[in-house]
């Protein structure tokens, strides 16, 4: 069996201990796993919390080794529970249970993933196959545009050709759409970890938010004020400044939900302004064909939509303790937020689509 090194720390514990009491649960695995004997009878502990974050840790090291164990630890406890030894976690409550142990382990954090369901758990996957769908998309166009670079076979009816500041455009937004994601996968993994990391992770999850927000808003005004450079730079810096902004106050996010939910909408409303000048001013007709206004209200809705579920707890407030591990109102959001994201791709790509269909009329691909 591989060397554990939490394993010296146990047995000098368990070492300390009355003979009369018994040890970890943990300790029963450990001895019966090193002699390749079937794992001893103990008494249920009644309190998960009796297993220290060294318990939780050493035995998830093992089951990452792949032993099996016919017993197991409380991975999971409840609200109450983790009030007393887990409180940085608590954010809603409606949710009565799933709550993982502190486990002070990255790789334990990972496992958590795969591991065994927690309330989190969809939490995650969400958002992590969301951020890995992003990549897949932005490295397919990567290619498609170094071979298109290389080669007249690809068809540039297809948006294959694109400019330089077409390939920029994408290129914003979907990093920003891998990062956003990907932060908020990491930190609903890392939660568990400790105080210290999860508040570390929460802001990088909220500047993650903010990060979407604006690689989402540059590409329509780079191509809702194509021949405007002036706008350009006006609307781009006053949106530069306002989610820097927004980043530097994301460290009191924790405890203001009020100031989370203003960030989500600023997610989806912070289009307005540039979109209803190019409407006033072009009409809705030309904003259409444009920067296909209709997919970025769509996107807009849902991203609004998703941050008041998430703000006002629906459906686990209303049925306590049912919607635990699945379709509780934090999962609907992230749910949205992928097909949002999903949405305002499909109006880039329809950005991108129109400009070079202009360009090849006017003999710019020629």
């Amino acid at each position: 069996m591989p060397s554990n090194p939490f394993l010296p720390s146990f047995h000098r514990r368990a070492a300390k201990r009355d003979s009369s009491d018994l040890a970890s649960p943990y300790d029963s695995f450990t001895s019966s796993a090193s002699s390749g004997e079937s794992s001893p009878d103990y008494h249920t502990i009644s309190n998960p919390l009796q297993w220290d974050s060294k318990d939780i840790e050493s035995y998830l090291h093992h089951a990452l080794d792949g032993e099996v164990f016919e017993e197991k630890p409380p991975l999971t406890i409840t609200y109450e529970e983790a009030l007393v030894s887990v409180g940085w976690q608590m954010d809603n409550p409606h949710i009565l249970a799933g709550y993982r142990q502190a486990l002070g382990s990255i790789r334990g954090c990972i496992y958590s993933i795969y591991g065994y369901l927690h309330n989190e758990t969809f939490n995650i996957l969400t958002h992590l196959i969301g951020s890995i769908m992003f990549m897949i998309i932005f490295l397919a166009h990567t290619i498609i545009q170094a071979l298109s670079s290389s080669t007249r076979l690809l068809d540039p009816s297809r948006m294959v050709l694109m400019k330089q500041g077409d390939v920029f455009a994408l290129s914003i937004y979907l990093t920003a759409c891998v990062v956003c994601l990907g932060m908020s996968a990491s930190f609903h993994t890392l939660n568990c970890h400790s105080a210290k990391i999860s508040r570390r992770a929460h802001r990088c999850d909220y500047a993650g938010i903010v990060v979407l927000g604006m690689g989402s808003i540059l590409p329509v005004i780079h191509y809702a004020f194509h021949h405007q450079e002036l706008y350009q730079i006006l609307y781009s810096a006053g949106l530069t400044i306002s989610t820097n902004l927004q980043i530097v106050l994301s460290k009191r996010y924790r405890k203001r939900r009020l100031l989370r939910t203003c960030t989500f909408l600023f997610l989806g409303c912070s289009t307005i302004i540039p979109i209803l000048h190019l409407i006033i001013s072009e009409g809705y007709a030309h904003a259409k064909r444009t920067i296909s206004v209709d997919w970025i209200f769509t996107a807009g809705g849902i991203y609004i939509l998703g941050a008041c579920v998430y703000a006002t707890r629906y459906p686990e407030k209303l049925y306590p303790g049912k919607f635990d591990t699945y379709f509780s109102s934090h999962q609907i959001f992230h749910s949205l937020v992928v097909v949002g994201c999903i949405c305002q791709y499909i109006a880039l790509r329809k950005m991108i689509g129109e400009k070079n269909a202009v360009m090849r009329l006017n003999g710019a691909y020629a």
